[in-house]
């Protein structure tokens, strides 16, 4: 969960303070090498090629994107929906490639190309799942502790009955502080995302912490409205990840709120909860459960979904 570079904070402000083992050094020192800090030549050169991976096991309620009611109400007379326009799921199997290439052309300052390929299939529904993202990111180390990045993302995922493709442009500041025995990352980003033929200008804060026995992560989101639209798309998270018994344990919590538009000559707002939990085993093996309710001034789209998974990280 911890960024890269706050790692690499933590670690340079604990040897700072009297550090004592050399394997804390080399860490840094690699940490250091990934984002060109060691560069000897001018001109590029490759930092990082890394790729994993994930087998993955999960229970899926939604796999067709399928609507969560059976029927909708409209004007006191009920609409049932066909079996297959509602939501299908059940227990899949795939598999997530996860690919990055780094290349450095300046001290502290590197172009980054990565790319996921997902997939699941569901036998019992017969229904499958493709997912993919492609990022490229330009990120710059400015001056002591303080950085600005510039991102292209591409995202895809189909479903039989769903097929979102998404396109983000975002340029971010951040910089590093410590109080105390903790570290942190504040970050603000600027962002235009171009979502079903919408666009959408949005603006979040960030703040990742490191404690002495955990590390967290909070996030604020506000999406301004588009088209018929009326109010911001809100979005607030939080997570926190501990030690337990040699292994990693963490939950997350999300809000959110949508604009207000309109469907069927009524006002449609909802409001969403998210909860999730997460144990990694050994750093590879990751378990995680999730819950998210949904609340909609119009029934036909509240729902309620609760999702496992388990994978298994390849290097």
């Amino acid at each position: 969960m911890t960024s890269e570079r706050l790692r690499t904070y933590a670690l340079a402000r604990g040897l700072a303070a009297g550090g004592p083992d050399l394997g804390t050094a080399l860490d840094l020192k690699q940490l250091l090498r990934r984002q060109g800090f060691y560069m000897d030549e001018t001109g590029w050169q490759r930092l990082a090629a890394d790729q994993a991976l994930y087998p993955q096991l999960s229970y899926v309620p939604n796999m067709n994107g399928g609507s969560p009611q059976e029927s909708l109400e409209f004007r006191g007379l009920t609409f049932d929906l066909r079996d297959d326009l509602v939501a299908r799921g059940g227990l899949a199997v795939g598999a997530t490639y996860d690919g990055l290439l780094r290349y450095g052309w300046d001290s502290g300052r590197y172009l980054q190309l990565q790319a996921q390929l997902g997939g699941l299939y569901a036998p019992g529904p017969d229904l499958g799942r493709t997912r993919a993202r492609l990022a490229l990111c330009s990120r710059n180390h400015l001056t002591d502790w303080h950085f600005v990045d510039l991102c292209l993302n591409h995202y895809e995922d189909h479903r039989d009955l769903q097929d979102i493709t998404r396109d983000e442009a975002t340029v971010s500041v951040s910089t590093l502080f410590e109080r105390s025995a903790s570290r942190h990352e504040v970050g603000l980003s600027l962002s235009r995302r171009s979502d079903e033929d919408r666009l959408r200008s949005l603006a979040e804060v960030g703040l990742e912490s490191v404690w002495a026995g955990s590390a967290t992560r909070l996030s604020f989101e506000y999406g301004a409205p588009t088209g018929n639209e009326t109010g911001a798309l809100l979005t607030a998270a939080g997570e926190i990840r501990w030690p337990a018994a040699g292994q990693v344990v963490g939950l997350g919590l999300s809000l959110s709120r949508s604009p207000k538009t309109l469907f069927l000559g009524e006002d449609r707002r909802d409001d969403s909860l998210g909860v999730t939990g997460l144990l990694a085993i050994d750093g590879r093996l990751v378990l995680t459960a999730a819950y998210s309710r949904t609340w909609s001034t119009v029934n036909f789209f509240e729902d309620e979904v609760i999702s496992f998974g388990v994978s298994y990280s390849f290097p």
